[in-house]
């Protein structure tokens, strides 16, 4: 079934009441004054207050919300007289996804003991019916463990992720790369067992038993896969280590309900064209994800994850980015473009790099937005701000607005490659992404993070609204900077950016 929604919404009339229209405007240097005289909090706080609210029902691919959310972006940049990109369906850029329905009934047997669906499994990919077969246990499913099993026409039992990683990030990454291996080798099935001390199961679940997604071609839906692959919930370890001590174990799992679909959903994207004749041939980027996780678990009596932090703020940065340039455009060209599918895996900003209406050569920088949320009110927090030659003038944009620019507080979560900026950063366009102030994944934090909590009642539209102001003055300084920033030597990514840049 091919899926695509379209809504109309009575928005464009109050957009050009709050523009004044689309008359063009000469260039003005860009000061902290100009921004904070433009971009007020009133509006800053109005936009986040419809992105989260009920209304939208937590913008989840696929559904009414989501698409209300890109229509209502789309007509901002139409009001303020944006530019589109090549190739576009005006300001949309779709994207075509294969949508798996989580299954209705399920059941699991491992050894003599029987797993209850969702609250102690989940089944991140599989088919429906019924399957049987003898289990290779192993510690995390490494190269050498697959190597040294015969585990063709075998269930495969493991740790989720590796011994070195410990986010749920790097567990889902490392996941995918053994059910790769795995089904290549005709193993029957892969049952990992899910530990993660950071993130609790119940946190995890609504992501895990929501509608799973992955990218399809743009002509046709991609078969889906027919490889089971279940995550247990077993902090105890009490499974594997009584596994061990059995002799070939039996596994016996079937699921029932489980439906496939081709949906669509888009990219929002629109240009600013520079000021300067040469430079505007070189685009920076800015961009945040609009997606959130929709409806799931009921907390308290509230089942709507409304995202207001995680990415509301970042979507009205990009808003209010586009009307500050479509004023003052800087000497670059800017994209402003809001993602769609990153809950889902970095989807949409994947489709972008993979079909790009400029060529990514022209993109000289990209400066995302994401994040959990804050803690520190004084702070700006830049994932990657050490690793780039824009280093000086994010702390100074920072800093213009009494805020301290900070590097990742928790490098060890590797949160640089876990947001959309990532598929920009490994084809060589440094890729910071600049977040609201963060010092640690404390307490504080992790109430709203992909919470029914995250609304936008509590939030500190002061501070949000200079975080905001800052961007937009870290945007103008690498647009209009006489060399475009490059990586800082040594980095992973520095090789990708020569070859991209043609450096030597």
């Amino acid at each position: 079934m091919i899926r695509t929604y379209i809504f109309r919404l009575p928005l464009l009339a109050a957009f050009l009441l709050l523009s004044g229209g689309t008359q063009l405007y000469a260039q003005a240097t860009t000061t902290p004054a100009s921004i904070s005289n433009q971009i007020e909090q009133p509006e800053v706080e109005m936009h986040i207050r419809f992105l989260a609210s009920d209304e939208l029902e937590g913008r989840d691919v696929g559904t009414r919300g989501i698409e209300l959310a890109a229509q209502y972006l789309a007509t901002y940049f139409q009001a303020w007289n944006l530019n589109t990109l090549p190739n576009m369906e005006g300001y949309r850029q779709r994207v075509p996804f294969q949508q798996s329905q989580p299954p209705r009934q399920g059941s699991l047997k491992i050894g003599d003991q029987d797993f209850t669906l969702d609250e102690e499994f989940v089944v991140r990919q599989g088919q429906n019916g019924k399957l049987q077969g003898t289990v290779v246990v192993m510690e995390w499913g490494t190269e050498a463990e697959i190597k040294s099993n015969q585990i063709k026409g075998k269930w495969v039992i493991a740790k989720a992720g590796t011994e070195a990683g410990a986010s749920p990030q790097a567990q889902l990454t490392a996941s995918a790369d053994k059910q790769k291996r795995l089904q290549e080798l005709g193993a029957l099935g892969l049952i990992e067992i899910y530990q993660n001390q950071q993130t609790s199961w119940k946190q995890l679940t609504p992501y895990l038993m929501g509608s799973k997604f992955q990218l399809a071609s743009s002509n046709a839906s991609s078969p889906p896969s027919t490889f089971p692959l279940i995550w247990v919930n077993d902090l105890s370890n009490n499974l594997l280590q009584s596994l061990k001590n059995k002799k070939q174990p039996q596994v016996t799992f079937s699921i029932s309900g489980k439906e496939e679909q081709t949906l669509y959903s888009s990219n929002i994207l629109a240009v600013v064209e520079g000021s300067d004749p040469q430079l505007k041939e070189e685009y920076v980027l800015l961009s945040a994800h609009y997606d959130h996780v929709g409806i799931g678990r009921a907390v308290n009596g509230d089942s709507i994850y409304n995202g207001a932090r995680d990415n509301a703020v970042g979507v009205t940065a990009l808003l209010m980015a586009a009307q500050y340039f479509s004023k003052h455009p800087p000497k670059r060209s800017i994209i402003i473009a809001a993602w769609t599918a990153e809950e889902k895996g970095l989807l949409g900003s994947r489709w972008f790099a993979e079909h790009t209406p400029v060529p990514l050569s022209q993109i000289i920088f990209n400066l995302n937005i994401d994040g959990a949320g804050y803690n520190d009110t004084t702070k700006v927090t830049v994932i990657g701000l050490e690793r780039t030659e824009a280093e000086a003038d994010l702390q100074a944009a920072a800093q213009a607005f009494g805020l301290q620019a900070i590097q990742d507080p928790v490098p060890q979560q590797n949160l640089f490659d876990r947001s959309d900026n990532v598929h920009f950063a490994k084809a060589g366009i440094p890729s910071p992404t600049y977040s609201m102030g963060i010092t640690a994944f404390d307490a504080a934090l992790m109430q709203y993070y992909h919470q029914p909590a995250d609304e936008a009642e509590g939030i500190n539209f002061s501070y949000v609204t200079r975080y905001i102001h800052s961007y937009i003055f870290a945007a103008e300084k690498i647009a209009g900077s006489p060399k475009a920033p490059f990586w800082i030597g040594g980095d992973k990514y520095e090789a990708a950016g020569k070859n991209l840049y043609n450096k030597k």
